[in-house]
């Protein structure tokens, strides 16, 4: 059977790095042919892996120039281009400043989460198994998936070296007081300081009959809102929840909190960023999933104006949707609005993040390498009838990125 290059993705880019995902499969399984990596015409690296999805990282690249990325199987034809895999791609700029801190964010690691896929219900939840709609159990392999997205995730930012880690929410998939003990567990093995606050799903004990479940206690943490300073910057950690519903508020008490906070901020001009786990919503986008989900739109409204006001506010950093995607919204001025794809399904990872003394951030989200997790993310992302893949990817520039300054 011939050999082929499948689904190749530039994924990720920053000022010296490309990252470039592929698939070598011959009838379509995947095999260890070799596989050469070039870059304007050189070969930057090699991979014989026979992982469902290869993950290959180049270094040493000059900064804020065209690279020319190909990739070469002995047998195989040249992966057709389209978006995902362009002819070009340009390196991000190089830093003009000094950089200060490095962190990096989990969310929607849904631990306990019994399965993925099939044919989403009424109520957004995975429902049956159908034609195109695959269902992937937690029982389909020796080690649940969501231990293995989530512990093999945490593992490499250990091998990061980040300064801190912030976890923005649907930590426990039913909001059960096992599902937080297993969370804790492998949080405890986060080398660097970490913060988490809850999602909507944090809150669903209720729903299984636990009652009121205090997660914040079982994880050990300090109940959000509440800030982290690192690196002369400040990280506003919000909360959005509302109790046993799926979609967020924020209003009242919570608005007034965030806007005595910044007012300090703004006063020390104090560089800032927010996370979150729900999105905001303009309301004429209310009706169009996930945005039905997300914030509501007379709370969004407010939010949006108070951070328009407030020029210190360098990006807002978001979960709850599973997809890649940067807006703004006008009266939030140039404030970048990141959601991050989950931690536990596809493509599977965790936002990087670099904070510098004039103001500038940098977002490389990053894919989960090891053979195990790259086993269960590609599985995922054929799921809802082929459409996830386009969903949760999101564009290049939306997963890498520099913004603020």
């Amino acid at each position: 059977m011939s050999i082929q290059i499948r689904d190749p993705e530039v994924f990720g880019v920053t000022d010296t790095t490309l990252t470039v995902c592929f698939r070598v499969e011959s009838g379509g399984a995947p095999v260890g042919a070799r596989a050469r990596v070039l870059v304007n015409g050189a070969v930057c690296a090699e991979s014989e892996s026979g992982a469902a999805t290869r993950v290959v990282r180049i270094e040493g690249l000059a900064p804020d120039a065209e690279q020319r990325v190909a990739i070469e199987v002995a047998g195989a034809a040249a992966p057709a281009r389209d978006r995902y895999f362009p002819e070009l791609v340009r390196t991000l700029a190089a830093p003009r400043a000094r950089r200060t801190a490095r962190f990096a964010t989990l969310n929607d690691l849904h631990f306990g989460e019994p399965r993925f896929g099939g044919q989403l219900t009424a109520d957004h939840e995975y429902g049956d198994e159908a034609d195109g709609f695959p269902l992937i159990r937690a029982t389909d392999t020796d080690v649940p998936y969501w231990r293995v997205m989530n512990d093999d995730a945490i593992a490499e930012i250990n091998a990061a070296g980040v300064d801190a880690v912030v976890i923005k929410g649907d930590i426990a998939d039913r909001g059960l007081p096992e599902q937080f003990g297993f969370a804790r567990e492998a949080f405890a093995k986060i080398d660097a300081p970490h913060h988490a606050f809850l999602g909507n799903h944090d809150y669903y004990g209720r729903h299984a009959g636990a009652g009121e479940v205090d997660g914040y206690a079982l994880l050990g943490q300090e109940p959000a809102p509440r800030t982290v300073d690192l690196g002369g910057w400040r990280l506003v950690l919000l909360e959005t929840a509302l109790p046993g519903d799926h979609h967020g508020v924020f209003d009242g008490d919570r608005l007034g909190w965030l806007a005595r906070t910044l007012e300090e901020t703004r006063e020390t001009r104090t560089p800032t960023l927010l996370l979150m786990h729900h999105q905001p919503v303009p309301p004429e986008h209310r009706d169009s999933y996930p945005n039905s989900i997300g914030m509501l739109p007379e709370h969004s409204t407010e939010f949006f104006g108070l951070i328009g006001s407030q020029p210190q506010v360098k990006g807002v950093l978001i979960g709850h949707t599973h997809r890649n995607r940067v807006r703004r919204h006008r009266a939030a001025g140039s404030v970048p609005f990141v959601e991050v794809h989950c931690t536990k399904d596809h493509p599977g990872g965790w936002g990087h993040y670099e904070l510098f003394e004039d103001g500038s951030f940098r977002q490389e989200v990053r894919r989960t390498a090891s053979e195990r997790a790259l086993a269960h993310s590609t599985r995922c992302r054929d799921c809802f009838r082929g459409l996830y893949r386009d969903f949760s990817l999101g564009s290049l520039a939306e997963r890498s990125f520099v913004s603020g300054g």
